[in-house]
């Protein structure tokens, strides 16, 4: 679901794809409605939950509305403990009447099921419930109620002029104010106002995770509420376990989860299931996971549900070297997340893109880990998260490569480490001297990869040129930018033309495209366009000027291209 955008090229794209484009109806299966993504996530089966967990743990769905009467999501909904159903009152007096299983933002009552006439088009919600409901029981079988519940929240109005989720933050703040530990928001929009960061920040303050999804447009651009501080956004894969070609990626994805051809409940029918795409489904899977993790381990921070989310997701083969540091952690690994307990011990060197680094006297004095991802990417950001217990005089020391060795970045006493650090290059070394620690000493230090623009790497914008000599792609020989898109602009004097002699040549062909413009602009007619590694023709401009463009896609890097230009008589 989708907010307006600015653009209005995107209002439109975002009205049909960043919810699922495909639904396909299906035969009512067994409940959850098909198991083929619960086994790709690994979720646990026979899960026995501590002593400690004396009531269900809520999660809110805030999208366009849940068929709460839905055979795999009626045992899961919500009931407000503080309010008296079909009295007319607001007996929690929390502003809402009546709300016994939620609330409608948009509407302003009680109903949270999509509207009947309008099922198609109001699916989302109840799709996503079904995920959340399908892993619960998996975990917990017949007993799942119990310990997990899901609060609907309805965003959309039933007379909505299109399925945009404009009071998706009031659906948050409803939420927050009512008892949900975990708050799937899976949708999103380009931009935060400073009202709407205080409500995630404000979620982030209450320990309660709010989970957004990346996106459906693949153009590595923030989408909120999933990439403002304090929130997880996730990712797509296909279902070999790559990106999946929709999914958006970028350095503020937090993890990745299947997200191609998710069968789960229909808002149709009671009984009835749908098959879609989307990151909406991958978070919906990433929200039930944070809920089986706080299940498992009342007491949790923020943090630390994040860590064993985190710390434990696989580790992705993606061949496209461009999407290095943008796809998160990994793939959402359920089972060992609920599993893996603090101290989170890791095995040195770290290659997930993201994760968390224990601080704990129950490790030793010294510590030491070496951080080091696979590919190419800026550096590596370490930022504190929490700390429990005295650190006394103890000692946090970072070099830049592999081992101690290396150029040192900072040694200063750990409870001065206060801000974010970064680390330029592709490995960190970090060495904790814990001198004169508590014997409860606890913490958590974050590390993210910040990812490269590959686009802009070798060259970006428009270039000017009034003078003869070298013209290339930037890339010297290493292989061009994936994504290139890259213009110059030459003017010869007066009364002169342009000539191009071709020294090297190597691109994809009939992809990775260089354009000839006979003019200022590309609108203007197109002289030659040239592709494929052979050497090209030479040729000469019909005017004084021209504007040549190399524009390329993301995958299959050739080895560039290179042409001397001088400037000759014309006729």
């Amino acid at each position: 679901m989708e907010e307006p955008r600015e653009a209005g090229r995107f209002a439109a794209v975002f009205a049909v794809c960043l919810l699922a484009c495909t639904a396909v109806a299906q035969q009512p299966p067994p409940l959850g409605g098909g198991t083929k993504y619960l086994d790709l996530i690994h979720a646990p089966v026979n899960l026995t939950p501590p002593s400690e967990c004396t009531k269900p743990l809520v999660i809110a769905v805030v999208d366009d509305g849940v068929r709460i009467t839905h055979r795999d999501i009626a045992p899961f909904v919500w009931t407000n403990p503080g309010e008296v159903a079909g009295n007319g009152r607001d007996d929690d007096g929390n502003g809402c009447v009546d709300d016994v299983n939620g609330w409608n933002v948009s509407d302003g009552n009680n109903v949270v099921a999509p509207p009947p006439d309008r099922l198609k088009e109001y699916h989302h919600g109840t799709h996503l419930a079904g995920i959340i409901a399908a892993i619960a029981r998996r975990a917990y079988g017949p007993a799942a109620p119990a310990f997990i519940r899901i609060m609907p929240v309805k965003v959309l109005s039933d007379t909505a002029s299109n399925t945009f989720l404009k009071d998706g933050y009031k659906g948050v703040a409803y939420a927050l104010k009512n008892g949900a530990r975990v708050i799937l928001c899976a949708w999103g929009v380009g931009h935060i106002s400073s009202e709407e960061r205080s409500i995630l920040l404000e979620a982030e303050e209450a320990g309660v995770l709010v989970v957004g999804a990346a996106g459906n447009i693949p153009d590595g651009t923030h989408q909120y509420p999933g990439a403002a501080q304090g929130a997880f956004s996730v990712a797509g894969l296909d279902e070999m376990g790559g990106k999946m070609a929709r999914s958006n990626y970028g350095s503020f994805v937090g993890i990745c989860a299947p997200g191609e051809n998710v069968s789960s409940a229909s808002s149709s029918s009671d009984d009835g299931y749908e098959t879609h795409d989307g990151t909406s489904e991958a978070s919906a899977m990433v929200a039930a996971a944070a809920a089986l993790v706080e299940v498992q381990h009342p007491g949790y921070s923020l943090e630390m549900v994040e860590a064993c989310l985190k710390n434990t997701a696989a580790p992705l083969s993606e061949a496209d070297p461009s999407l290095a540091a943008k796809l998160g952690a990994g793939a959402l690994d359920v089972s060992r997340a609920v599993s893996i307990s603090p101290p989170f011990a890791p095995h040195s060197p770290l290659k997930s893109y993201q994760g968390f680094l224990s601080l704990s006297s129950k490790m030793g004095r010294r510590q030491q880990v070496l951080i080091q991802p696979p590919g190419k990417f800026k550096g590596i950001w370490l930022r504190p998260s929490e700390l429990k217990g005295s650190a006394g005089s103890s000692v946090l020391t970072v070099y830049a490569g592999d081992s101690a060795k290396g150029r040192l970045v900072t040694s200063l006493p750990l409870s001065d480490f206060k801000k974010p650090l970064f680390v330029e290059g592709t490995s960190a070394f970090v060495a904790m001297d814990l001198r004169g620690a508590s014997r409860r000493l606890d913490g958590l230090i974050e590390y993210d990869a910040e990812g490269i623009n590959f686009a802009t790497l070798y060259c970006h914008g428009t270039k000017e040129i009034t003078r003869e000599g070298l013209l290339d792609d930037g890339s010297g020989g290493n292989g061009y930018s994936p994504g290139t898109d890259c213009k110059w602009l030459i003017t010869a004097p007066p009364g002169k033309r342009i000539h191009f002699k071709f020294l090297k040549f190597d691109t994809e062909a009939r992809v990775d495209l260089l354009y000839f413009f006979d003019g200022n602009g590309t609108q203007d007619t197109i002289m030659a366009i040239f592709s494929g590694p052979n050497i090209p023709p030479e040729i000469t401009t019909w005017h004084s000027q021209v504007l040549v463009w190399f524009v390329t896609d993301g995958k299959n890097q050739g080895k560039g291209w290179q042409a001397q230009v001088t400037f000759v008589d014309g006729d």
